[in-house]
């Protein structure tokens, strides 16, 4: 079977999977239903994938590899390096070096196509953007790491299992300047060195506070790149696909793009630059940490492909504007079209008003709190967002036939009657959740309970319901007739130590 053939066997079986639920509460518009008194919510963790249209109390399990769909211990720093040189006329992309020479996978074959997605012609600057490719078993993501120029007519290309969007692009400069070198002996040696480079275990890693220096030598020069730390929020200065998303969007249309996600829409990017299509549709991880999305990703679609924006399946799509043009937008139906070049988002969905009102009220008053979205700001906003949704994932926790297992019936259980119901029975009957809440549950199995910033801003949240109840316990203090003394003093020392920056996110009125 070639590499179409699997993608469109692929997609199929993801269009299946929502067609065998017609009427999943994840693929229907919530609807609020407004009452009064406070929702208190109960948290603790758990991990793991299935489709959203499985049964109440499914007992597989999920591993964090695979819900992730990250590689968690890839042999190598990465796969193979490519040298591919742009087509001329109606010529493929042709290989011009590959290292390692004896490198053979079918899965690659299709990596000249995502190099070179469309014919428009580059800048002279130099560009970066990444694409993805499935690995050989069809589960887990390659990331293709790519720099091209018009000067130089060719895209150096580097598929590795790491996320590591900054190293790779430097590494991709640091290569570009050694073949324009010519020196044959110090990009055999660099390549070599990166190839067979062993990094610290993660267990290492964690406990030299998430710090290491990767050192090549070649014999003119060293070169050093720093291992990025996955627990870390992205931060203005330390993300650049989450700083060029910002930059491109900002964090208005970063508010309805959350609730698309969040609901799993249909989701096409669509810019005149590669790099802007890369760093939005990955920065969307950001928005929705710590869940990760199962379906259809394709942050670089070649124009081959087309077809793929097509699907009925939720899908994130990454497209060149010259090659959207070429589209008949009747035929993709419900799409959300994000035009990254005109900062602008076509929706038919009102996914934002679906939404509690008081955590939208939160959301856009942290965002307004920050004139320059400093540090990890403008993600700790979604995080805490994320928190409010899925935080309390361990109230589906059951044990069925002996074994742990996740009942969604059981974590809506608290919410019946509330007016956050509807919103919260459409997110947990997501592909995302369903894939987080199982492996949260084999976590818990495993004793995989290693404290994230997800983990510690549940915690905040559930400071933050332990002070708004010693609120309602001051105010009876306060208004009855024989007041105590020391019960009020001692529910205000309480208080002020569960104080919390984003109080309107638990005030539901």
């Amino acid at each position: 079977m070639d590499e179409k053939n699997k993608i469109r066997s692929a997609i199929s079986l993801k269009q299946s999977a929502y067609q065998a639920a017609p009427n999943d509460e994840a693929q229907q518009k919530p609807k609020e239903n407004r009452v009064f008194g406070l929702f208190i919510l109960f948290f603790v963790p758990v991990h793991e994938p299935i489709m959203a249209s499985d049964a109440k109390a499914a007992g597989s399990m999920v591993t964090k590899e695979i819900e992730s769909r990250l590689k968690e211990t890839p042999e190598h720093l990465f796969e193979v390096f490519l040298e591919i040189r742009e087509p001329v006329d109606n010529e493929k992309p042709k290989v011009l070096i590959k290292y390692p020479n004896d490198f053979s996978d079918d899965g690659l074959q299709n990596v000249t196509n995502f190099a070179y997605p469309c014919k428009t012609p580059l800048d002279e600057q130099s560009e970066h953007f990444a694409f993805v490719i499935l690995d050989t078993t069809g589960t887990l993501f390659r990331f293709g790491y790519c720099r091209r120029s018009n000067r130089e007519s060719t895209c150096l290309c580097i598929i590795s299992f790491y996320p590591w969007f900054e190293i790779f692009y430097n590494i991709l400069n640091d290569l570009s300047q050694i073949i324009n070198s010519k020196s044959t002996a110090d990009m055999e040696q660099f390549l070599s060195s990166l190839y067979n480079y062993k990094l610290m275990s993660n267990e290492e890693f964690y406990k030299n506070e998430g710090k290491e220096i990767i050192e090549i030598n070649t014999l003119s020069k060293s070169y050093t790149y720093t291992r990025s730390d996955p627990r870390k929020l992205p931060s203005m200065l330390s993300s650049r696909n989450f700083t060029v998303m910002v930059s491109r969007l900002g964090p208005e249309i970063m508010l309805r793009l959350f609730s698309h996600l969040l609901f799993e829409r249909r989701l096409l990017f669509v810019s005149s630059k590669l790099f802007h299509l890369t760093a939005c549709a990955y920065g969307c991880s950001h928005l929705i940490y710590p869940m990760h999305w199962q379906s259809i990703f394709l942050p670089i679609l070649p124009s081959s492909m087309t077809w793929t924006a097509q699907c009925t399946a939720p899908y994130i799509i990454g497209m060149h504007s010259s090659v959207f043009s070429t589209l008949n937008m009747d035929e993709l139906g419900d799409v959300v079209i994000v035009k990254i070049d005109e900062r602008k988002i076509e929706s038919q969905y009102d996914d934002l008003n679906n939404f509690p009102k008081h955590l939208i009220r939160s959301m856009k008053k942290g965002i307004q709190q920050s004139s320059q979205l400093a540090g990890d700001h403008l993600a700790r906003i979604f995080l805490r967002a994320m928190a409010f949704s899925v935080g309390n994932y361990a109230n589906g926790f059951i044990i069925k036939n002996d074994k742990s297992d996740f009942d969604r019936d059981r974590y809506l259980e608290p919410y019946l009657g509330s007016h956050v119901h509807s919103f919260m029975s459409a997110v947990a009957h997501t592909q995302m959740f369903e894939q987080f809440s199982r492996y949260r549950t084999y976590a818990q199995l495993q004793r995989e309970t290693d404290v994230d910033e997800f983990d510690l801003e549940v915690k905040n949240l559930q400071k933050l319901q332990q002070s708004k109840k010693l609120n309602d316990v001051i105010k009876r203090v306060n208004t009855s007739k024989i007041r105590d003394p020391i019960a009020l003093n001692y529910a205000r020392e309480i208080k002020s130590i569960h104080q919390s920056s984003s109080p309107d996110l638990l005030n539901e009125k």
